[in-house]
């Protein structure tokens, strides 16, 4: 640490709150925040010039380490910074061998300007509150003028600040400005130093080379400096992830002197940089951070991070993902090209699978066969496709292998759901899918790595796009693309396209659950009492759905549920809270006393494409899927008078009895909250009045409504 000691000649200056007796009390105890709260405060730090630097320096703008610089525009001003000793000068005059402390080395900050300019480096951040002084060493050079004014001091705005009252500099006299003032609640401001020249040519004004700014208060740093100086980071609630890798988007980044950003990542909430963090980058419409070496089938807790110069850390919100398990995507080739031809095709092949298998949880095997013949190159759908590559060298690369291998996974105009109207917008003359794909997990993926909203995949009946490669011609050989393709892949089976015969979807971690808390489910079925009844189980493990209001189902355990996730095969497992006995499906569904849930108990979620907008928010269903390794499994449907039954799965839209909005207690409250309030005037001009929960008014006799809640007369009544 340099010496810090004040020195001969000084000025004080204080603000109107913080009086000059205040600042010279030699009862008064101050702390020095200067390495908390500056960086660089000695400008020791990459000077400009060196010691061993030769040459003069005049009206020359650098940059300064820490500090940001301001200047009146198109005029001569000179703002660098030198070491002691250094063998430049500068307009023509030696630096001094030593700073004010008599000590060799360190740097100063040397500054001029002409024309009645200003020349300022700030350093900007947000303050605590308290008394402060700010004490600014400074030396004139200039031996032919004593000119000028001192702008160092303290900045909020143009009508908020306190900067020295310095005009006049003695040549070759070492001088302590002290500026005095008060900060009464957290405060974005900046500290300066600079210039203002007195007009004329740069010799007519000082030539000032400033040492070290301090900078003191009343108090010490506590937790309340720790929050003003934490940079803030705003994160995208978006991300991707595959098996081994996951990827996130940083929003908004807000303080200064920010020397690094990114995101960190652990099996536990809040990561932080002494965890894992990656700084590593892909570029697609915005910067996409790449997190890698994930362990597939594992939770994990990511965040974005921002660091200052100053060595400060803030973090965004968490973002809670799983893994999926890794792919198995596997090739064969039969070598039958020349030497050339099969190095290419191996080397693609195999960086393909690599890729499938770090971003899905694809199984698949491709058989590959050498065909002269072949103009390009082509694949059928099988459990086990038959690959055919053509001798045309410019698809014989990664994106032509992995385009292929979509054909394989299902993307083809055949059977699965690629050639039908559920998940297709339509169907073309001849009958096959068409138009964009109306799954909703790919335009999530598409949201977050095109950095849009509202994006959905496109394509005919057997190509799709963005990110297809349908061509040697849009093969960038960037991760950007390739990675994309594999992700699409994965979502496209989560949506339900049907990688394997005797996999109707892939699992994965669609619903955000915590174990700890009761989850209430009631049917997206109007008809079926949806959020007018909810799921409860009862001793001897019936199931059905019961017409209570929510603060009843709240306050009765057999109406809530705990659900849990096993990340080893993407499965959830739902525990009644008032029996402890776990969801379970046999012959149908009902609930079974486990210690540990087996296969039975294991559900395959998959989230409904149809917006279900209650009490202001939007929610979505899903399926509870009994998963059986074949096309048509069974999943938990809302049959009629309250029973709860089992059906074919149907990934319609229109499916509405099959399935189910997952609330928690808070967003129960919210989606059944009354909207509307019937006075009692109109109460008694309408008798009988009848109203929904949104606060609509049913123009029925009380003797046709259906089974639900209602707003009877300015009363709650339950209709059975």
């Amino acid at each position: 640490m340099r010496n810090t000691r004040l020195f001969l000649l000084s000025l004080i200056v204080c603000s109107a709150a913080f009086t000059t007796a205040e600042a010279q009390a030699d009862e008064q105890e101050w702390y020095d925040l200067t390495d908390r709260y500056l960086v660089n405060a000695y400008f020791d730090n990459n000077v400009n010039y060196g010691v061993d630097a030769t040459g003069n320096v005049s009206t020359s703008l650098r940059p300064v380490a820490g500090w940001s610089s301001e200047v009146t525009p198109n005029s001569a001003v000179g703002g660098v910074t030198f070491a002691y000793g250094t063998q430049s000068t500068f307009n023509a005059v030696a630096i001094p061998a030593t700073g004010p402390d008599g000590q060799e080395g360190g740097g100063c900050l040397a500054l001029c300007a002409s024309l009645n300019a200003d020349v300022v480096f700030y350093q900007k951040m947000k303050m605590a509150p308290g008394n402060y002084k700010m004490v600014v060493t400074s030396l004139n050079l200039n031996d032919r003028s004593q000119s000028g004014t001192l702008l160092s001091g303290w900045w909020k705005d143009s009508d908020v600040n306190t900067l020295s009252a310095r005009n006049e500099f003695p040549t070759g006299e070492w001088i302590n400005d002290t500026i005095c003032f008060s900060i009464a609640e957290m405060t974005q401001s900046r500290v300066q130093v600079g210039l203002r020249s007195s007009g004329g040519t740069v010799r007519r004004s000082a030539y000032l080379i400033i040492d070290r700014v301090q900078l003191l208060r009343d108090h010490p740093f506590d937790e309340v400096d720790d929050e003003a100086l934490s940079p803030e980071v705003i994160g995208d609630s978006r991300f991707a992830r595959g098996a081994t890798m996951a990827f996130g988007r940083i929003k908004e980044v807000l303080g200064d002197n920010i020397v690094e950003q990114g995101y960190c990542w652990a099996t536990h909430p809040q990561p932080t940089l002494d965890d894992n963090h990656t700084t590593t980058k892909l570029d697609n419409n915005g910067t996409i951070y790449w997190l890698k070496d994930l362990q597939p089938a594992t939770m994990y807790y990511m965040r974005a991070y921002v660091k200052t110069s100053a060595g400060r850390v803030g973090y965004a919100d968490d973002i809670k993902f799983c893994t999926v398990p890794k792919g198995n995507v596997t090739y064969w080739y039969n070598n039958g090209g020349d030497e050339a031809a099969n190095k290419r095709v191996n080397d693609a092949a195999t960086r393909a699978c690599e890729i499938f298998n770090d971003l899905s949880s694809i199984v698949k095997h491709f058989a590959i066969g050498y065909s002269s013949g072949t103009p390009t190159a082509d694949c059928y759908y099988a459990d086990e496709p038959w690959m055919n590559m053509g001798a045309n060298s410019s698809y014989q690369r990664t994106g032509t292998i992995m385009h292929e291998m979509q054909h394989g996974m299902g993307v083809i105009p055949y059977t699965t759901q690629w050639n039908k109207n559920i998940l297709r917008e339509r169907l073309d003359g001849d009958g096959r899918g068409s138009g964009h794909w109306l799954g909703e997990r790919v335009s999530a993926f598409l949201d977050f790595w095109d950095n849009t909203t509202g994006s959905q995949l496109n394509g005919d009946y057997q190509h799709m796009w963005p990110y297809g490669i349908n061509g040697a011609s849009e093969d960038n050989g960037r991760n950007e693309l390739y990675f994309a393709n594999a992700m699409i892949g994965q979502a496209l089976g989560e949506d339900g396209l049907e990688h394997r015969s005797n996999t109707f979807a892939e699992p994965c971690y669609i619903f955000d659950q915590e174990d700890d808390v009761k989850y209430y489910l009631t049917s997206e079925a109007d008809d079926r009492g949806k959020l007018t009844s909810f799921l409860s189980a009862d001793e001897s493990g019936k199931l059905s759905w019961l017409t209570v209001t929510a603060d009843e189902a709240r306050n009765d355990d057999h109406a809530a549920w705990y659900i849990t996730f096993t990340p080893a095969n993407q499965y959830y497992q739902f525990r009644n809270a008032a029996t402890g006995q776990y969801l379970t499906y046999t012959s149908s569904f009902k609930t079974v006393a486990r210690n540990n849930p087996t296969a039975n108990e294991q559900l395959h979620l998959m989230k409904g494409r149809v917006k279900v907008t209650e009490g202001g928010k939007t929610q979505r269903g899903f399926w509870l899927v009994h998963p059986t390794g074949t096309m048509t499994p069974n999943c938990m449907q809302a049959n009629a008078n309250g029973a709860l039954g089992s059906a074919t799965f149907n990934l319609a839209n229109s499916s509405t009895r099959q399935r189910w909005l997952i609330l928690t207690a808070d967003e129960l409250q919210a989606a059944t909250g009354i909207q509307h309030t019937i006075e009692n005037t109109e109460t008694s001009q309408h008798r009988d009045a009848i109203y929904g929960l949104d606060g609509r008014r049913i123009n029925v006799s009380k003797n046709q409504l259906k089974p639900g809640l209602y707003i009877i007369n300015g009363r709650k009544c339950v209709v059975k």
